[in-house]
């Protein structure tokens, strides 16, 4: 009986194929069940046989339901569901003779209210769906008989508050969607007494705070929606007793912490989501015992990580703090994460990474570190670690890398360098031999120098020993590597845009002293050039001078002629 209505509305559809015995203009009917659809039935169709229970209407121009209009077939009707139809009134005592219905929906009309007692007979309801209309408030008159039901849906109407009782006789209730309203605020009792609800939704309404106690008798809980709201703050025990809940969304709000202890208490949570808010900082004792396995925290304001901040999630396999402003991440941070097999850091503000951070991480596969500032690694970063699949590096602020470290990259089947202002003299030496030994390990094309100039933009594989000896020879200034690549606080790139390149490098300046005794003769060159310069313009103006002379005195000469012939002229 609680079947979402598109389910029903498929299954329906199935059913009718053919038809058989009476069946009303414009509809299809088999069996006991009858489907009218289309924009040319305008008034409620006549002659229903008295044996129908189920009555579906869809896209219709059918403007308001009486009770005569189910007269005929009341006793027999189970399922009554109206879709997309510009139903504007249903009026009083439409359904009072329809005690034995278990399944109603209005979706997608024109209905902004509904009488007090229209469901007032309707004991037996299961399900009631009042979803895409058009609602302006939610009536506690309309649940007072509906002891039987299991299944109720306000979603996408113009609801802003809930009453403090409206769901206070419906005590069976296992599934409420109050979802996409502008519901702006809750009570502690508005939830009181639905000990059975396993799905509550409250997802995109306006909601700013939720109070303390508010769902504390939801023991059978298992999913709650609280996302795309504007929730700055949630009390510390809001989750005590939902120790049932498995799936928790918290995404998209304006929540700026999270109380220590707020989720210690949800054993059987496996889904949690947090990304999309203002969330500062992460205590180690925000997160129990779990079983989570994914975690995505992308899109706050992080700034530090602390030790054994996750380490109760044993069970976690993918661990997102991207796009973030994260600065520093302690060595334990990921400590007791030993099913780990990814972690995103990408887009912070990151300059380096302490050894140890990856520790303990056996099961790791990618490690996403790109778009930071970060200009050193310590050389024992993936000791321990005997197969990677991708390590992510690409726009950081790395000049060189030391040897024990690219020793270790040998573990990874591929490892992103691109976009990095590598200086290519001596020190590059280490990568440039790593890359040539490893050249699946990373595009080479991509791994090109930035500075010094003269090897700007060349392969780091395909450096000579000579061409790194004269570029260090010849070494000058060069603009600092995180200025060549990105503007200081210009927020780093999201991941689903392309990373921003480097920067074209400058020329080598004019009048560099590239050898000895060179400077002298090259500015001689220079004073010769400008003194021929200077000759010929002199030249040209003197010209420009003369003519304009021989022109004015040949155009006094030919006024005269022009006056005579003036009426003879074209304009």
């Amino acid at each position: 009986m609680d079947l979402p209505i598109d389910l029903l509305i498929f299954l329906l559809l199935l059913a009718i194929s053919g038809v058989l015995g009476a069946c009303p203009d414009g509809c299809q009917c088999k069996d006991n069940k009858i489907l009218c659809h289309g924009r040319s039935i305008t008034e409620f169709p006549s002659s229903v046989p008295g044996s129908t229970t189920t009555f579906y209407i869809s896209n219709t121009n059918i403007t308001a339901l009486k009770p005569d209009d189910l007269a005929g077939f009341a006793e027999a009707l189970g399922i009554f569901v109206v879709k997309d139809t510009g139903i504007r009134e249903v009026f009083p005592g439409t359904f009072d003779l329809t005690r034995n219905l278990g399944a109603l929906g209005f979706t997608g009309t024109e209905l902004n209210d509904l009488p007090e007692a229209l469901f007032l007979n309707l004991v037996k309801l299961e399900s009631l769906t009042l979803s895409g209309n058009k609602l302006l408030v939610l009536r506690p008159a309309w649940l007072y008989s509906l002891a039987a039901l299991r299944t109720l849906d306000f979603s996408k109407n113009l609801i802003t508050s809930v009453p403090e009782k409206a769901f206070r006789s419906v005590t069976q209730l296992e599934h409420l969607t109050l979802a996409r309203n502008g519901i702006n605020q809750l009570y502690r009792d508005t939830f009181r007494g639905l000990s059975k609800i396993k799905s509550l939704r409250l997802n995109r309404n306006t909601l700013r705070a939720i109070p303390a106690g508010a769902f504390d008798d939801l023991v059978s809980l298992e999913e709650l929606s609280l996302q795309d709201n504007a929730i700055t703050h949630l009390p510390a025990n809001l989750f005590s007793q939902l120790q049932s809940l498995k799936k928790l969304y918290l995404s998209s709000n304006r929540l700026t912490s999270l109380p220590e202890g707020i989720l210690l208490n949800l054993p059987n949570l496996a889904q949690i989501s947090l990304y999309e808010n203002e969330l500062q900082s992460l205590s180690p004792g925000v997160f129990g015992p779990m079983a989570v396995r994914e975690l995505w925290l992308y899109d706050n304001r992080l700034t530090h990580l602390e030790e054994h901040t996750f380490s109760n999630l044993t069970q976690l396999r993918l661990l997102v703090l991207s796009r973030n402003q994260i600065s520093s991440v302690s060595p334990g941070a990921f400590s007791g994460l030993a099913e780990l097999g990814e972690v995103s850091l990408h887009t912070n503000l990151l300059t380096s990474l302490q050894e140890g951070t990856f520790q303990g991480l056996h099961k790791l596969v990618n490690i996403s570190l790109e778009n930071n500032y970060i200009h050193s690694l310590p050389a024992r970063l993936l000791h321990g670690h005997s197969h990677l699949g991708q390590l992510d590096l690409h726009n950081n602020s790395l000049l060189n890398l030391p040897s024990e470290l690219l020793s270790t990259l040998t573990v990874a089947n591929e490892v992103l360098l691109a976009e990095n202002p590598w200086k290519c003299d001596q020190d590059i030496v280490p990568l440039r031999d790593w890359l040539t030994r490893n050249p699946t390990k990373a595009n080479l094309s991509t791994v090109v120098c930035l500075t010094p100039s003269v090897l700007s933009g060349d392969s780091i594989a395909e450096l000579t020993d000579e061409e790194l000896m004269l570029s260090t020879t010849n070494a000058v200034p060069d603009t600092t590597p995180t200025e060549k690549r990105r503007k200081p606080h210009t927020p780093a790139p999201k991941r689903s845009t392309p990373s921003p390149a480097a920067e074209a490098t400058p020329t080598q300046e004019q009048g560099e002293d590239t050898s000895s005794g060179q400077g002298n003769g090259e500015g001689v060159s220079r004073n010769t050039q400008i003194i021929i310069i200077a000759v010929v313009c002199t030249a040209i103006i003197t010209s420009l001078i003369v003519c304009c002379v021989c022109w004015r005195r040949n155009n006094r000469g030919s006024r005269n002629l022009g006056r005579r012939n003036k009426n003879n002229s074209v304009i």
